[in-house]
Formats: structure tokens, C-alpha cells, sequence
């Protein structure tokens, strides 16, 4: 029997959730094993070369988000031959640009350590170049067209689970190998090999659960939206991968160590986001299809107050929290400086706004502005990079983080004006207040959790955890008196949908 939207929706919140947690949980374990076995410059050029590698992406052209939009429509008009004949336009693109893939994995694999200065052979670095690399070819290139295809049809937690499964089974065998002081090259290598199993699983599941037509005529019209896709996947490109590039040229590999570790803590937080945001997309591109205007609205205000929820409660406790946490985390490493509050406090706003902007992503890529958007794209890269690039030469790591704030404050801002213009008018104020008001009770639990913890937890990690049960503490109960005050119905509308989704379940199992 065919799962329900909000069958849908629960499952790949649920899994994502399960999903996050291991990956933030092992992204913590392998580069603090990596600093102490290997030295932050061996971690440096780990974090760097997989950042270049990230640039992978580029080659897609856009296919991924031409893929979901087209499938949208076919998948919610039941039709298998349109279907299968979008799928299999998506596979012979992905052919073409194989080889291309290929070539930019080995070019860098050359030129990066003749012109980053690592303190390495060129060959130690060429090897890990090619490790990291087999990891991002198949996630992109074997990865792309069905991974588009689940999303578009709302069956993300297929892939969390493989995600998950291949994550445990990577973290295990590396770090075994690290134990067994191999090298950091055959460490990549295995983990590579590894992480290899996500997209081969899920390609087999979709053909034998799908029954897509193989040998269906391409539709290749459905990806005429490609070049507009393309455009916003370059700009974001630069966008995520500024930091990473500027400081690897201005600051060297030590400096993009320490950036590293900040970041583990930034992509966690952007994947505990993740879970919000899973599907989204395609309920809103469902919606358009079939023009469901009223819940769309719905929908994108519940999205608002949750999002607004996750930044006062997740963000909150994240600012009082990562210091102590970097402090412990480094406790040992003595050839780098890793504490640096002022860093901190920016990159952090940088990603609340980076989190603001979620709800005008997902509807705007759900309804497939994705032309209408673009100038916006290369302002907010444009905006990073010349930024980043010149505070840097003044204020180091702090001047890049600077750039990414400003370029997120500027992106969300655009997003949500495209909507109250172009999609849905319904106030532009709705949308500012929700979020002055999660800024708030950001502040409020800073100072208040800060205030009464002091020092208690940079001593022990088990003190970090009593002090980050407290911070929650305090986060869950300014967040909910706050919403009380300024937004009593949405709490009680987003506890009657829990309250109804929880019954269901319930109901179904006593079934």
C-alpha cells in the first residue's frame, strides 16, 4: 500500500533525524583521530581537498534540480512512461559528463599539491587527492539520478537509511585502520570504498522497486530547465566553498585545520536543519502542481515557526556551547590556536541566517523559480567571495566569516521578497518579526545560560554535557514563554498537528 504525504513527511523527518545524529556524532570521531595521528596539517589538507572536490558538483549542470521539478508533475499525475523517460534522460547526461568528472578528480589531483603549500610530498597529497575523490564521483555521478528521483517523490528516508548503514560501516573501518597506524592515504582509501555502497544500494532499490521502463525514449525536454539550475548550483558552489578556498590561499593549511574543526560543528547544525527541510521541497512542488495555494500558505507559516523554534532552542545552545566544546576537542593539539570567540559568535549568525532562509528555498525550488532567482544566486557569491578575500588580508579566519554573514543575510532576505512579490503576497513583516524574535531568545539564553554556567564546561566533557543539558533547558523554556506571548496560535495549531500525526501511528499500530 501506498504511503501518504504525511506518511512521507514523518518518515524522512524520522530517518533524516536517525541519520544526522550518526553523521554528526562520526564527523566528530574521525578528524579529531586524523589531528592526533596525523597533525593538523594532514587534517588541513583532508578538509581542503574535500572542499575542491565538493566543486564536483558543478558538472552536474543543474541536472538534480532540473530532475526533481520535472519529476514533480509526472509523479503526481501517475505517469510511469513520462516517468521513466525523464530518469532515463537524467542517466545518459550523467554518462556524458562522466569522463569530465573523471578528469577533474585527476587534474586536481596534479596541480593542487604543486600550488597549495602542504609541507608534503606531492605524491602523499596527489594519493589523498584520489581517495577523497572516488567518494565524490560516486556520489555525484552514479548518485544524482536516482537520489532526484526519491526526493521528487518524497521517499527521502530510502536514502538516509543507506546514508546511515555506509556512515557506521565508514567510521568503524577507519577507525580501526587509524588504530593499526595505517596510513592516512590508505585510511581514505578504504573510507572511499566504503561510502561507495550509498549510492550502488540505492540505485538497486529504485529499478527493482519502481519498475521504471529501461529502454523508454529520453524526455529530454524535461531538462530544458537546466542552464537556470545550473546557474544558482555555480553560485552556490562558490558560495558554500569561499571560506575553505580563500583560506587555503591566504592562510595556509593550518588556519583551514582549525577552520575544519569549526566546521564539523557548522555542518552539523546545517544537517539537524536538514531534517526540516527533507521533502519540503517536494510538498511544496506537489502543491503547485496541483495548485493547492491555501495549503501552501499553511505550510510555509507552520515552516516559518518551526524554523524560528529550531534557532532559538538549536542555535542558542550551540553559541553558549561551542567553545567549551572546541577547547576540550583541542585539549591536546598545542601547534594551532583553535579558540577564537569572535570567529565563533560570526559563524554562528552566519548560520542562523543560513537556516532563516530554508522555508523561501525549499518553495522556491519547489515551484521551480529557479530563473527568476539566479541574479540573486551571483550576487550572494559575489557578495562572499569579494568580501572574504579582502577582510581576510585584515581579519584573518574572522574576515571570511564576516563575508559568509553578510551573503546570507543578503540571500535570505532576497528569497523571502521574490515570495511576498511573485508567489504568495501575505506580508512581508510576518516573516521579519519571526525572526527578530528567534534572535532574541538567542540573546536571552546566551546571556542567561552563560551567566550561570561560567567555566563549568571547559573542565570535563562530562560537565559539558550537564552544561549542555542546561542550556537546552533553559532554550526549550524562554523559547516556549516567548511563543506564548507573540505566537499562542501557532503553538497551539503546530501541538494539535503533533498530537494528530502521534494518533495516527498509534492507531495504525494497534491495527
Amino acid at each position: 500500500m501506498s504511503k501518504s504525504r504525511a506518511q512521507k513527511a514523518a518518515l524522512n523527518t524520522i530517518t533524516g533525524a536517525v541519520s544526522e545524529v550518526v553523521i554528526m556524532v562520526c564527523g566528530l570521531i574521525l578528524p579529531r583521530l586524523i589531528i592526533g595521528q596525523y597533525g593538523s596539517a594532514y587534517n588541513g589538507i583532508t578538509a581542503s581537498a574535500k572542499q575542491f572536490l565538493s566543486a564536483i558538483s558543478f558538472f552536474n549542470l543543474g541536472i538534480a534540480g532540473t530532475t526533481r521539478v520535472a519529476l514533480y508533475r509526472s509523479l503526481a499525475d501517475g505517469d510511469l512512461k513520462k516517468t521513466s523517460g525523464i530518469v532515463k534522460a537524467t542517466e545518459l547526461h550523467m554518462c556524458k559528463v562522466g569522463l569530465v568528472l573523471a578528469v577533474y578528480v585527476l587534474g586536481l589531483a596534479v596541480l593542487y599539491p604543486l600550488f597549495v603549500d602542504t609541507g608534503y610530498g606531492w605524491l602523499d597529497v596527489a594519493l589523498l587527492i584520489l581517495a577523497a575523490g572516488i567518494t565524490n564521483f560516486g556520489s555525484y555521478f552514479f548518485g544524482t539520478t536516482y537520489q532526484a528521483f526519491l526526493s521528487a517523490d518524497q521517499s527521502v528516508y530510502i536514502s538516509n537509511i543507506f546514508l546511515t548503514v555506509a556512515v557506521i560501516l565508514n567510521t568503524v573501518v577507519s577507525v580501526i585502520l587509524i588504530r593499526m597506524k595505517f596510513s592516512i592515504q590508505v585510511v581514505k582509501l578504504a573510507s572511499a570504498g566504503v561510502m561507495f555502497l550509498k549510492p550502488l544500494l540505492q540505485n538497486i532499490y529504485v529499478s527493482r522497486k519502481y519498475k521504471l521502463d529501461k529502454k523508454a525514449q529520453p524526455d529530454r525536454s524535461a531538462l530544458a530547465m537546466r542552464k537556470d539550475v545550473m546557474a544558482h548550483s555555480v553560485a552556490n558552489i562558490i558560495h558554500d566553498h569561499t571560506d575553505m578556498v580563500v583560506l587555503t590561499i591566504f592562510a595556509g593549511v593550518k588556519v583551514v585545520s582549525v577552520y575544519s574543526v569549526y566546521n564539523l560543528i557548522m555542518n552539523a547544525l546545517k544537517k539537524m536543519q536538514s531534517v526540516f527541510t527533507s521533502g519540503t521541497e517536494a510538498i511544496f512542488g506537489s502543491m503547485w502542481a496541483k495548485q493547492e495555494l491555501d495549503k501552501m500558505r499553511k505550510v510555509l507559516k507552520y515552516y516559518e515557526y518551526v524554523v524560528a523554534i529550531f534557532v532559538s532552542v538549536v542555535f542558542s545552545a550551540s553559541l553558549v556551547m561551542i567553545l567549551p566544546f572546541i577547547s576540550l576537542y583541542t585539549k591536546k593539539v598545542t601547534d594551532e590556536e583553535y579558540i577564537l570567540p569572535m570567529y565563533a559568535f560570526v559563524i554562528i549568525l552566519a548560520q542562523m541566517f543560513y537556516c532563516f532562509r530554508a522555508p523561501y528555498l525549499t518553495m522556491v525550488q519547489g515551484v521551480g523559480r529557479y530563473k527568476e532567482t539566479k541574479k540573486g544566486a551571483y550576487a550572494e557569491a559575489g557578495i562572499n567571495l569579494g568580501l572574504s578575500v579582502l577582510l581576510v588580508q585584515f581579519y584573518g579566519i574572522v574576515g571570511v566569516a564576516i563575508g559568509t554573514l553578510v551573503a546570507n543575510i543578503f540571500r535570505t532576505c532576497q528569497y523571502a521578497l521574490y515570495i511576498e512579490k511573485k508567489i504568495m503576497p501575505r506580508g512581508i513583516m510576518n516573516a521579519v518579526w519571526r525572526i527578530v524574535w528567534a534572535l532574541a531568545n538567542v540573546a536571552i539564553v546566551y546571556f542567561s545560560s552563560s551567566w550561570l554556567l561560567g567555566s563549568l564546561a571547559y573542565q570535563s566533557w562530562g560537565k559539558w554535557v550537564l552544561g549542555g543539558f542546561i542550556t537546552v533547558f533553559i532554550a526549550v523554556a524562554v523559547t516556549l514563554i516567548t511563543s506564548f506571548i507573540f505566537y499562542k496560535n501557532d503553538l497551539g495549531e503546530i501541538w494539535k498537528i503533533g498530537k494528530t500525526m502521534i494518533k495516527k501511528k498509534l492507531g495504525r499500530k494497534k491495527k
